[in-house]
């Protein structure tokens, strides 16, 4: 959301809200990333590195203290923190 210098909002309330997968490569975060990849390409690759796994191997990935991937294998290909993904497949569980 977006203000002017009043702190009057000048966002567009009517206009639809964009996820991060929908806004692709305009999030803007591939500039920043370490591998240069935007937020739904690592997304993509975490869904496919665990694709064919069991729960109980998803949920014994390796991250570090800040929940990213601390497996060389993924964390080529995914930098962003998996915690809050983890979380909810261990839910399905």
């Amino acid at each position: 959301m977006n203000f002017d210098n009043t702190g009057a909002i000048t966002t567009d309330l009517t206009a639809a809200v964009q996820t991060k997968n929908q806004l692709g490569e305009a999030y803007g975060m591939g500039k920043y990333s370490p591998i240069g990849k935007e937020w739904n390409e690592q997304t993509a690759s975490f869904c496919q590195y665990i694709t064919g796994k069991t729960i109980d191997e998803v949920l014994g990935i390796a991250i570090n203290q800040d929940t990213k991937p601390a497996e060389a294998d993924l964390s080529s290909s995914v930098t962003i923190s998996i915690g809050s993904f983890l979380e909810l497949i261990s839910q399905a569980k």
